[in-house]
């Protein structure tokens, strides 16, 4: 829902592939729009710092490690706004204090893309 609605108001979109286990369904999805790395957080940060993004928005599938560790990655790559979307605002304090700049609690997915799509006309060029 993110990549489509995303796309449909012109932002530019990559899906960050770095599980094994997500890269059949993910390239099914989004084909040419995956960014597929190697699952190393070196290697994430290297990659996603090469492609120059001005925001990232990780949605919290319910591993909260996983979720730190790309938060982690996508803040020392440089991004400048990295947005989490969960369903328990216990995790909060947790992605912020691993890079999250906001991290915007949702538990439907509709609440959680009007929670995004309030964000996303800063990322809008002109």
């Amino acid at each position: 829902m993110y990549v489509s609605r995303s796309q449909q108001r012109g932002i530019r979109v990559r899906v960050l592939d770095c599980f094994d286990e997500y890269h059949h369904r993910l390239n099914r999805w989004f084909g040419e729009d995956v960014l597929q790395v190697e699952g190393h957080r070196a290697a994430v940060r290297r990659a996603v710092a090469a492609e120059g993004f001005d925001a990232a928005l990780v949605h919290d599938a319910g591993d909260l490690v996983r979720t730190a560790l790309i938060i982690q990655a996508l803040h020392d790559a440089g991004i400048p706004n990295v947005m989490v979307v969960t369903q328990d605002a216990r995790r909060r304090p947790v992605y912020r204090r691993c890079g999250a700049h906001q991290v915007l609690v949702a538990v439907h997915p509709e609440q959680a893309w009007q929670a995004v799509s309030r964000e996303l006309p800063s990322f809008v060029s002109a």
